[in-house]
């Protein structure tokens, strides 16, 4: 693909960036997205920056990359006139003041181009725990039918908050699961015919793997993290603050995951080939296939398949996914599960990205 066509695709994914905000009433966020836009398609600075990117500016969320900095730059105090935009910075946007915040956002950009670039390498990591509340069903299932505690394996964990899923407390429509004592509550509206949740889901192990992990004991990086959430979006930062609470205590326990930096596919053949006896070994994954290319997909799917034609029902193997069905565009909850000979294969629900609400079938 040319630069002048690949530049016409960044200009698309800025604008059906912008789009989505306005439709999510995040109207910071869409007046971002929509002057940087235009100021690609101006040939500004925005387009200094990103013209010619080598990926695909959708999957590979170009748009939210930006936005991530600018929000960092606002929440590390660096950018103190541009935080009183942000509703997470305690301040305030009024439509009307468009020209305004993108003169700021500007400045931002062209005095920190070296920072703003290393900004970009990384895929957005918003960690959003509310999708735990998704991932919970599929747990609950995968328990239910092997018997077994869980080996949790997850790629794309950034900090790794999810593989915690089971410190937190959840309302699911008219179902509560956890032990009440938790200092993050999920809620997600459950419709459909959800599956019954086991009372309690074992877990032998966690641990994770992500090409940019985001380590907890660092400020810096837990600005980062806290940088990828909208805004205008301040529910969501309240509960991503809530869920590093519950990271510190399991910190504090001793039972904070461990993050490996490694590319997703090795990782995933280097944990599924040997598994102890046992346990059920559960591959995991939420919103992160897209950020993968086409060999890295195709090494997981062989690696899986090659590992589940060795599972029985003593080291059973399984694979939950929650991403977006490339041909629906929109999330799925499902998974495979081998115990010997061919895997189950089951669709629980579809779902909102972030966890809010779950669609269930006859599960």
């Amino acid at each position: 693909m040319n630069k002048d066509n690949k530049n016409n695709d960044i200009s698309r994914a800025f604008g059906a960036q912008a789009a989505f905000c306005a439709a999510q009433d995040a109207p910071l966020m869409a007046a971002l997205m929509t002057a940087a836009k235009a100021d690609f398609d101006a040939g500004n600075v925005v387009n200094f920056l990103l013209s010619g990117w080598s990926g695909n500016p959708v999957d590979d969320a170009l748009p939210l990359r930006l936005a991530g900095f600018l929000h960092f730059q606002a929440l590390s105090g660096a950018a103190p006139e541009l935080a009183t935009f942000y509703a997470s910075c305690s301040g305030r946007f009024e439509a009307g003041r468009e020209a305004e915040i993108w003169g700021l956002a500007q400045i931002q950009l062209h005095e920190n181009e070296n920072a703003v670039r290393q900004f970009l390498r990384s895929a957005p990591q918003t960690n959003e725990t509310g999708r735990a509340a998704i991932l919970l069903a599929g747990f609950s299932q995968i328990a239910q039918m092997t018997g077994l505690p869980l080996r949790l394996r997850e790629i794309g964990s950034s900090a790794g908050l999810n593989l915690l899923f089971d410190f937190y407390d959840y309302k699911l429509g008219a179902m509560h699961w956890g032990s009440g004592q938790s200092a993050l509550e999920i809620e997600s509206d459950w419709q459909g015919t959800p599956p019954q949740l086991q009372a309690e889901i074992a877990i032998a192990d966690r641990r994770g793997c992500d090409l940019f992990p985001v380590d907890l004991r660092q400020t810096p990086e837990r600005l980062r993290l806290q940088s990828y959430i909208w805004g205008d979006m301040t529910q969501r930062r309240s509960r991503l603050l809530q869920a590093l609470q519950v990271a510190d205590a399991a910190d504090a326990m001793g039972k904070l995951p461990e993050i490996d930096r490694a590319d997703a596919a090795r990782w995933v053949a280097s944990q599924v080939m040997q598994r102890p006896s046992g346990q059920t070994t559960v591959l995991f994954h939420s919103i992160t296939w897209q950020y993968l290319d086409v060999s890295q997909r195709m090494a997981i799917e062989a690696a899986m398949e090659q590992a589940g034609e060795t599972a029985t029902a003593q080291n059973p193997l399984a694979w939950l996914r929650m991403d977006v069905d490339r041909g629906h565009h929109i999330p799925v909850l499902e998974y495979d599960l081998w115990t010997g000979g061919a895997p189950v294969k089951r669709r629980l629900a579809t779902c909102h990205a972030h966890g809010t609400i779950a669609v269930f079938g006859d599960a």
